[in-house]
């Protein structure tokens, strides 16, 4: 009787390069995918955001309005009858719009944010004025909202109406 021999094969170097190389190609292609998701996600998250606060919008007008809160030609000085209460807590609205301010001065004195229940975190970033709030990961500039960045940007004081804008130029 003849006993069998096994013979024990590894890799070669070559075999061992040409996956390694194919393994690179392959994760050259999918890198970008991955890193397109991080846009898409930072995209909806703001999206999601510019919602909330179109919904907060809605309902402290409906109620100014149903309060017989109206709009006002002008400034009328004693912003007092500009106060409108919800479940959610009391605002003040502008004269021109009967948006909820910015950053309010009267009633809770909330911000757009503290309406929709956000704070700052390490990756989310917020300014707010009296006249814009902005949320999100790369705002540009301390001043009036810029076409760079990515952020959502809320003006209270809009003439008609304010507005919710979602800058993903930066995402």
């Amino acid at each position: 009787m003849k006993s069998s021999q096994r013979t024990q094969r590894g890799f070669t170097l070559i075999e061992l390069v040409v996956v390694i190389v194919l393994l690179g190609i392959l994760a050259s292609f999918a890198l970008p995918k991955f890193s397109d998701l991080t846009r898409e996600s930072r995209i909806t998250v703001l999206n999601g955001i510019a919602g909330s606060m179109r919904a907060t919008i809605g309902i402290v007008r409906s109620k100014a309005f149903v309060n017989g809160v109206s709009i006002a030609g002008s400034n009328p000085g004693n912003q007092a009858a500009y106060i409108v209460t919800t479940e959610a807590g009391t605002f003040e609205v502008d004269w021109r719009n009967l948006c909820p301010e910015s950053r309010a001065e009267l009633g809770d004195a909330t911000t757009m944010a503290e309406q929709i229940g956000l704070t700052a975190s390490p990756d989310l970033n917020i300014i707010t004025s009296n006249q814009y709030t902005r949320i999100g990961y790369d705002i540009q500039g301390s001043g009036a909202p810029t076409a760079s960045g990515c952020y959502v940007t809320y003006n209270s004081f809009g003439d008609p109406n304010c507005t919710v804008d979602v800058i993903t130029t930066d995402c």
